[in-house]
């Protein structure tokens, strides 16, 4: 095969070193010529010597050339040829097989990625993910509205009575220890005569209509109360109240004779919820005059008999009817 020069340059050892023959060996200087005397030259790309075509022959025809130099045998050229000729056979199986596979593998892709693509075309009328049909929404539409009962007036207009909350004189709330014993009972139609200072003003300004309370006693003779209802015109009304009344104001009390005569002489204590339309609440008192001043179980066992339970449960058939 042909020599090729190096790139920019000359093949080291041809040019620029002396040539150490034996007509300079016996010269005591030439230990120290053994080397190049200057630079190595260095070719520019412009100046770099190009090979010749006969210098890019393939190793096929490098192998003819030589097969030619040596006077080979036909059967020993005829073999070559054979070997290249399965060599090239080779070469384009394998490319068609990988051709083969380049495109399974972007059929594939292309088939995962529609397939993605698509908004879950198996759903089945009426499966979970189907859209809601016409006629579903149509029927919410005309679905009526829940409305509470007692929510305003307007859906309650039924007065309140004494009879309703306080029909008997004595009665024993739902889960209650003891029995409480009614003294007196009032329906009040000036809202503000059931208040005490701003409590009476606020009462005055509202949509109140009526309020209806009773006083008694618990069956150990402990305590004293007067419980009543607010009758407002709704809830909003009724949550305004409710938080006016957390704010400090005060309910007057409804006194009487015997075990309740000292209601509302001494300090008492209030409780109160807010239901539908109604305020409910009860101030208590100590039957003995003293002040009661600590919210002590058997104090929010009262609350609870008389407001969470009784009051309650005497308005609930207003808020379950049809």
């Amino acid at each position: 095969m042909a020599h090729r020069p190096s790139p920019f340059g000359v093949p080291q050892g041809s040019q620029g070193r002396f040539d150490h023959t034996d007509e300079y060996a016996d010269r005591p200087e030439s230990a120290d010529r053994d080397g190049p005397t200057a630079p190595t030259v260095r070719f520019t790309p412009e100046q770099t010597p190009m090979p010749s075509a006969e210098s890019f022959r393939s190793p096929e025809e490098e192998m003819e050339a030589h097969l030619e130099r040596i006077h080979a045998s036909r059967p020993l050229r005829r073999a070559a040829q054979r070997a290249r000729s399965r060599k090239r056979w080779w070469l384009i199986a394998l490319s068609v097989v990988s051709g083969l596979a380049v495109v399974a593998a972007c059929t594939a892709g292309a088939y995962i990625v529609l397939n993605e693509g698509e908004e879950n075309p198996t759903a089945q009328p009426g499966s979970d993910d189907s859209e809601p049909s016409e006629d579903a929404d149509s029927e919410a539409d005309e679905a009526p509205e829940v409305v509470d009962p007692i929510e305003s007036r307007e859906t309650d207009s039924e007065p309140l009575s004494v009879a309703e909350l306080f029909g008997s004189t004595t009665f024993t709330p739902a889960g209650a220890d003891g029995s409480y014993e009614v003294l007196e009972t009032e329906e009040l139609a000036d809202c503000s005569e059931a208040g005490l200072e701003d409590l009476a003003d606020l009462l005055a300004d509202s949509g109140c209509t009526q309020v209806v309370r009773a006083t008694m006693v618990d069956s150990g003779g402990e305590f004293a109360a007067t419980a009543g209802v607010v009758n407002l015109a709704d809830a909003a009304e009724a949550e305004e109240l409710r938080e006016a009344v957390e704010s400090g104001g005060n309910f007057a009390v409804l006194r009487t004779g015997g075990d309740a005569s000292e209601l509302g002489r001494a300090k008492t204590m209030l409780g109160y919820i807010a239901y539908g339309h109604y305020l409910l609440y009860v101030v208590i008192g100590r039957t003995d005059g003293e002040d009661l001043t600590e919210a002590d179980d058997p104090v929010l066992t009262v609350v609870n008999d008389l407001v969470d339970v009784w009051l309650v449960d005497q308005l609930r058939p207003r808020r379950d009817v049809e």
